[in-house]
């Protein structure tokens, strides 16, 4: 018996265990509403022809006896359940210890079935739920049947046999471990109050107390019967009667989106994005958003009658009035040297219906196409413009890429610091031959190989300065190719990343007035100064970046007065227009 008892409560034990790996793959926030549970235990008596030792002696004694059960639960509230149960099992028990020592042995066995039905509660919810709580405390209490046969003997001499039920009071608790969203286990110590004293086919004389039994055993439960959403209430506004009563209906607008943004990205390269969003009869404002990541690029962006913003990495389409039928939005998307396994876009919808602002969000998930050559087809963008307390002041973008003028080089690479060469192709998930990528793009200069994170760097060149890589006749020769820059012999993932190595550290007097001439600013994002520099025809280390409350504000001079600073913004507006004295007291900016 003991066997077939371990046997069972490892079937059991193994049913959730098995199935973890499947269910934590597809788990998913669901609100089950019904659950079966099964369980094993023992069982033991309590009257008159049971001994009265210690309980936790009788479980691993001879009066321990096989039971097994199922239950049915149905769900009324967070902390409380309908349940129905059944429990089959044996009872048996022995008495030789009486207070009159004359009195001879008696013994039972009794065979029962029973069920009920019963209110249960998650005491652990009542003081916080936690849908994905790993321990829980319960209870439970109710009323059902049993049906018993039982035989008892008086000195191994048959003595009494009962067939019949009765009505019992179950009640008990326990512990629940939930093991994933469907699947949990539970160990449990319940007792049947019955209203008969010959449970166990014997009646003490002189006792008037019922027999009791209890059970104590551990379970697996499996949840299932998920709760359907509430479908959206049909709104009636009522309407002026003209001959007779009529009521207007109105019906939420299915809005639908679909999108052509690719499954897979290969980097460097080019799509077109169209993207459609079916708006039934909807009209009044609408708002567009879109967020691409880093690494992407956003431009050529149309829309049919919408007012568009945009930059590089993110846009924003207005209709004042949307257009009948549907939304169009159209935009060329350019990807970069990507370095992770997957990317997320993200567009955002706000509009108005039936007197209600609705919002909704869509995402869509770009995977890294693995193992191919990728050269890169746009260098990154940078802002022509400058902005002046957070406020833009020009919208044009400007590619920092001057027209290659092919020159021989001589490739001589700097001991320690900044290197610049121009990125030719880019590997990912493997590595490729350099002499024949050198061959194919027609190159005359070695190529070299550098891993950076999970892809290998294909590089041409070495040159202490942006501007002397910038006129390499690879940018000329090789589709996409761009300047990208060493630290130390390592690759740097983006120019930017360089600003501190390259700026004066002393661009601000500590004390007293500074004055400075503002030439560019970036809202969250940071410009490379290299570019910069090579694009206004100033030196590298003349331009310095400071961050300001979200702002990156890029400047060139360092001056006392005000007049001096002017001198040189007269000399700075020939190349950047929109260049303004700024002024910094005592190391931080006043104006």
């Amino acid at each position: 018996m003991k066997n077939l008892i371990s046997l069972l409560i490892i079937v059991l034990l193994s049913v959730p265990i098995l199935t973890i790996a499947q269910d934590d793959n597809t788990e998913k926030k669901a609100d089950y509403l019904w659950d079966i549970s099964a369980n094993v235990g023992s069982s033991l008596m309590w009257g008159d022809a049971a001994s009265s030792g210690n309980p936790f002696a009788r479980w691993f004694s001879k009066e321990s006896s096989f039971t097994g059960g199922l239950t049915l639960k149905r769900k009324l509230s967070k902390s409380f359940s309908l349940q129905v149960a059944f429990q089959k099992g044996m009872l048996s028990g022995e008495r030789s210890e009486w207070s009159d020592d004359s009195h001879p042995i008696v013994n039972f066995s009794s065979r029962y079935f029973d069920y009920h039905i019963g209110l249960d509660v998650d005491f652990t919810s009542l003081f916080g739920f936690k849908p994905d709580r790993l321990l829980s405390v319960y209870g439970f209490a109710g009323v059902g049947m049993t049906h018993y046969d039982a035989e008892s003997f008086v000195d191994a001499f048959p003595n009494s046999a009962v067939q019949a039920q009765t009505l019992i009071i179950p009640w008990g608790g326990g512990l629940r471990l939930r093991l994933n969203e469907r699947w949990s286990i539970y160990g449990e110590t319940n007792f049947r109050n019955s209203f008969v004293d010959d449970l166990d086919a014997y009646i003490g004389s002189g006792s008037d107390v019922n027999d009791i039994y209890s059970i104590t055993g551990i379970g697996v439960t499996y949840k299932f019967g998920q709760k359907k959403e509430k479908k959206p209430k049909v709104e009636i506004a009522p309407v002026e009667p003209i001959d007779t009563i009529v009521a207007e209906v109105y019906t939420p607008v299915d809005v639908e989106y679909a999108s052509s943004t690719p499954n897979e990205a290969e980097p460097n390269t080019e799509y077109m994005v169209k993207t459609v969003i079916q708006k039934g009869d909807l009209n009044g404002k609408a708002t567009y958003e879109l967020s691409v990541p880093e690494d992407f690029y956003i431009s050529e962006l149309e829309s049919n009658g919408g007012i568009i913003e945009q930059d590089s990495n993110s846009a924003k389409v207005v209709w004042e009035e949307m257009p009948e039928g549907q939304l169009e939005i159209n935009y060329k998307l350019s990807t970069g040297g990507l370095d992770k396994e997957s990317y997320v876009i993200t567009s955002n919808l706000d509009y108005e219906e039936n007197g209600k602002d609705m919002h909704k969000t869509y995402n869509s998930r770009i995977a890294l196409k693995p193992t191919a050559i990728a050269v890169v087809e746009t260098p990154k963008l940078v802002t022509d413009e400058v902005k002046e307390g957070g406020t833009e002041q020009g919208k044009e973008n400007v590619v920092v890429a001057p027209v290659p003028v092919p020159v021989p080089v001589a490739e001589t690479p700097p001991a320690t610091g900044l290197e610049y060469r121009v990125q030719v192709a880019a590997v990912f998930g493997g590595t490729t031959s350099k002499r024949m990528l050198q061959k194919r793009l027609g190159l005359e200069d070695e190529v070299k190989e550098d891993p950076y994170k999970n892809s290998y760097r294909y590089t041409v060149g070495s040159f202490t300065s942006y501007g002397e890589a910038a006129q390499h006749a690879a940018l000329s020769k090789v589709k996409g190719a761009y300047v990208v820059v060493f630290k130390d012999g390592e690759y740097v993932g983006g120019l930017e990343n360089t600003n501190t190595d390259i700026m004066d550290k002393n661009g601000i007097y500590p004390d007293g007035s500074t004055y400075k001439v503002q030439i560019a600013a970036s809202k969250g994002r940071t410009y490379s100064i290299a570019k910069l520099a090579y694009k206004y025809g100033f030196k590298e280390n003349e331009v310095t970046e400071d961050e300001i409350a979200g702002w990156y504000q890029y400047t060139v001079g360092t001056f006392r007065t005000a007049e001096e600073a002017k001198q040189m913004l007269n000399d700075v507006k020939l190349k950047v227009p929109k260049a303004y004295v700024v002024k910094f007291e005592d190391g931080k900016r006043s104006k």
